[in-house]
């Protein structure tokens, strides 16, 4: 049964063109993930399907009410996780026959992400699901609405199907594009060398006579020109030949330390017996850790551990026993996007807060998707997640040292986070970092400091302390005076035993 039909779409923002929907189509029961670049139109989608926006040209069916949950929304006082749960809970308790939800899973721990994919496996309504993350999309989508190029198309299949058939199509446009430019080189060296046959033709052979030059003159003008309008014909012919556009692709760019300002000292963050709380909670109790230079920490935990708790009181300086290196430049993203003037365009903000090239700059700011027709624009213009990546890139450009990012992987799409996880990498200062993206951890951190206990444990180095040896040799003498005073015990278990106390005393 279809549920939303969708025909011959156009939207505009701001006078110019969003995107375009020849025909979309839902039926009861599908799963469909809807991907894009940030700004792409995917949340404006969401809108229309709503109701809440009207402005645009074209045909909207959709024959039941449609239930949203919005990715940014009032918290009340709850966390950013624990907000978005609440919102998805109400949600599906009222048992939706359509359901949008709008990156639900930013904010998530792992516990709840999973919680959130078994619901949605067994969630029986269409469902819609704006995200950009990889895991819940493959697990749950079966369909994939792609908005590319401002146009939405459709795809039979995950977001991992989308990807095979998005990298073949690349392929087979790729070798499609070196044909027609090694055609076009073949098409020019044809018409160099019929241009110099027919000049070597207009000035006639050296062994002509002046009178027989004469006579032949118009002859070889004549066969000249008519070889120059062939090869000119040839070529013009190729050029009316159907284009194939270049690929799209992104450049890397290398970071070099003396980009941003040194660090001197040995340990960046020094914890020793934190004890950390909130609302009358404890989070850390005694708590001992270090985060020394080139570190990149991820710090995890369940919603509401103390991870975002953790990050203000290492910059606000007032918590007994943690202490931040004084010669520690950081730079702070937490999506607090009121720090942005939307009266300045969107070069002028980054160019303000940053000493790099000017290349460099642009680098950074393309590979994270905001490229240079973003650069005239007013900061008020941007979508959500293009504010949360202008933040970003204010940070990673600055004249910092070190760099504390709070959950900076929410509400950016695949491709900036792939290009954040490779600057990080790359990057010459101390990374400390949350994040419930384990992709996105695993691929950039080179230590984890994790809530557990109201301690911060680093698993790799948890090792189990060993028993005193004097409590060993205890039970040892114990267990051997009774196989002494047993006349049922073997000789061969009393030797072993006997073997095992030696080697304790050695």
């Amino acid at each position: 049964m279809t549920m939303i039909n969708l025909k011959n779409i156009q939207k505009d923002m701001a006078g110019r063109p969003l995107f375009t929907i020849d025909r979309l189509v839902a039926n009861a029961g599908d799963k469909i993930g809807v991907v894009g670049r940030n700004g792409a139109g995917k949340s404006t989608l969401a809108h229309l399907l709503t109701g809440t926006d009207r402005d645009y040209t074209g045909q909207i069916m959709v024959d039941e009410p449609v239930s949203y949950v919005a990715q940014i929304a009032p918290t009340f006082d709850q966390s950013g996780g624990q907000a978005m749960l609440t919102r998805i809970r109400q949600a599906l308790s009222a048992r939706p026959t359509i359901l949008i939800l709008d990156e639900p899973s930013s904010n998530l721990d792992e516990t709840h992400q999973q919680w959130l994919i078994n619901q949605l496996q067994r969630f029986r309504g269409l469902l819609l699901l704006i995200s950009h993350d990889r895991q819940l999309l493959n697990a749950v989508t079966t369909q994939t609405w792609a908005v590319e190029h401002q146009k939405f198309t459709a795809y039979a299949g995950n977001y991992a199907y989308y990807q095979t058939v998005k990298a073949q199509q690349l392929a087979t446009q790729e070798a499609a594009y070196q044909r027609q430019n090694t055609h076009q080189r073949e098409l020019l060296a044809a018409q160099r060398q019929r241009n110099e046959k027919a000049q070597r033709i207009r000035k006639g052979n050296r062994r002509m006579s002046q009178v027989e030059r004469a006579k032949t003159k118009a002859t070889r003008e004549a066969t000249a020109a008519k070889m120059e309008r062939t090869a000119k014909r040839m070529v013009a012919r190729g050029q009316r030949e159907p284009q194939v556009a270049k690929p799209f692709t992104t450049s890397g760019f290398k970071l070099v330390a003396t980009d941003f300002p040194t660090f001197t000292g040995k340990t960046v963050v020094t914890g020793l017996n934190v004890t950390l709380a909130e609302y009358g909670k404890t989070l850390l109790a005694h708590a001992d850790f270090q985060i020394r230079p080139h570190d990149r920490v991820a710090i995890v935990g369940p919603n509401g551990s103390g991870k975002t708790t953790l990050l203000r009181a290492i910059l606000g300086g007032r918590v007994s026993g943690l202490r931040l290196a004084p010669a520690a430049r950081v730079g702070v993203f937490n999506q607090d996007m009121t720090v942005l003037d939307g009266k300045q365009s969107v070069w002028q903000t980054v160019r303000q807060v940053s000493q790099l090239p000017d290349q460099t700059i642009r680098n950074v700011m393309g590979a994270l998707g905001l490229p240079a027709r973003f650069y005239p624009q007013l900061v008020s213009a941007l979508s959500g997640g293009e504010l949360v990546k202008l933040q970003l890139i204010c940070i990673l450009v600055g004249q910092y040292n070190v760099l504390m990012l709070d959950e900076p992987t929410n509400y950016l799409d695949v491709d900036a986070l792939d290009a954040l996880a490779d600057y990080l990498q790359n990057y010459p200062g101390t990374v400390i970092f949350v994040s419930h993206d384990e992709p996105f951890r695993q691929a950039v951190a080179t230590r984890v400091l994790q809530f557990e206990t109201h301690q911060l444990v680093d698993p790799d180095k948890v090792v189990k302390a060993p028993q005193p040896v004097e409590a060993d040799l205890a039970v040892l003498q114990f267990k051997y005076d009774q196989l002494m005073a047993d006349p049922t015990s073997s000789t061969a278990a009393i030797q072993a035993l006997r073997q095992q106390i030696d080697r304790l005393k050695a």
